[in-house]
């Protein structure tokens, strides 16, 4: 961060305040955000970021999202969201020090990367998404862990470790070792006091755990269960979307946006990246366009997305978990949410 010229940064965000900014002046302080964005995701969020990666979605695809994100303009024509981080700050953007403002704004990249890293991660993974949000409920009210937010992320810690901190990270490879399959928990309490138990029983590492890993723990535990709530959560991607009150042409139209909008993010996010080639872009799209024609009309969903992929591609279902299912999956649920949100609007 050393090398970001902080004057040319003040200069920048002081013409984005007064809507005076230039094209020079916007370039640049795209590129530094950007440049920002991207190392704050390579040097702590690492791990959250190899659980999106198996969709295709690169540090690169992620940074402009949140440049993006940053960037809108409202109906002004005005960086609303910058604007509103500028009139936050404490001091005047005039008066405060390169220095200060630097890290402000630096602080406010990473809270909107932070918010694209959760909206990716529930979106690819449902199940972890579930479990993390069953772990911060249960920690909230509890009397053995803590929540601590840092730069790597929120992190589980023991009450009254504090003078462990100093210890290396206990590997998590270590956990699931000492940390039994073969229990009867079935509930995220049981398994937090089991975790509580690893912890406090050992002074070679910190006595914390990522909330990240924690998940990916307890993931592992319920390796069963998981296994069929993805098939249930299949079942839900497929379920009917309801346009009851809306004119035949409205939902056409609907429709329509749609299959344009997967269009684009096939194109642009997969093909022109060289992840996949135009046989598997057209099957894909081909794929997601079936489904959307069934919620349009109403009819009954077929049985899995495997069934409608076969219908453009021939593979044998191994082939299709391995190197297809999660991309379809991601893409299905970005449809069925563009087009319930499309309806939304015309309410």
């Amino acid at each position: 961060m050393a090398g970001f010229d902080k004057n040319k940064i003040h200069e920048c965000l002081i013409a984005v305040s007064n809507d005076s900014i230039n094209r020079s002046q916007l370039t640049e302080l795209v590129r530094i955000s950007r440049l920002i964005i991207q190392s704050y995701l390579i040097n702590y969020r690492s791990k959250v970021l190899n659980l999106i990666s198996r969709n295709g979605i690169t540090i690169t695809d992620l940074s402009y999202d949140c440049i993006a994100d940053a960037f809108a303009r409202n109906g002004e024509n005005k960086f609303h969201i910058v604007k509103k981080f500028i009139f936050s700050l404490s001091q005047d953007i005039n008066e405060i020090k390169d220095l200060n403002l630097f890290l402000a704004y630096k602080s406010f990249l990473i809270k909107i990367a932070d918010a694209q890293l959760s909206k990716l991660y529930s979106q690819t993974d449902p199940i972890g998404s579930k479990i993390l949000r069953n772990v911060k409920d249960v920690v909230r009210l509890s009397d053995k862990f803590r929540m601590v937010k840092n730069l790597s992320g929120l992190t589980l810690v023991v009450i009254n470790s504090d003078g462990l901190f100093c210890k290396p990270e206990f590997p998590l490879e270590k956990i699931i070792t000492e940390f039994s399959m073969n229990g009867n928990e079935s509930d995220t309490n049981s398994l937090l006091e089991r975790l509580h138990q690893i912890l406090i029983n050992q002074s070679e590492y910190r006595r914390s755990v990522l909330l990240t890993d924690v998940v990916s723990l307890f993931k592992k535990y319920f390796s069963v269960e998981i296994n069929d709530a993805s098939e249930e959560n299949e079942l839900l991607l497929l379920s009917p979307v309801h346009n009851d009150g809306f004119e035949e042409y409205e939902t056409l139209q609907v429709k329509q946006k749609v299959e344009n909008y997967i269009k684009e993010k096939i194109l642009l996010d997969y093909f022109v990246k060289g992840k996949i080639n135009k046989e598997e872009a057209e099957s894909i799209y081909l794929t997601i366009r079936d489904i959307i024609n069934d919620w349009y009309y109403g009819v009954e969903t077929k049985d899995s997305i495997y069934n409608y992929f076969t219908a453009h591609q021939e593979l044998g279902k191994e082939n299709y978990l391995k190197n297809y299912r999660t991309k379809v999956e991601y893409l299905v649920k970005l449809a069925r949410d563009e087009f319930a949100n499309y309806l939304l609007k015309e309410i």
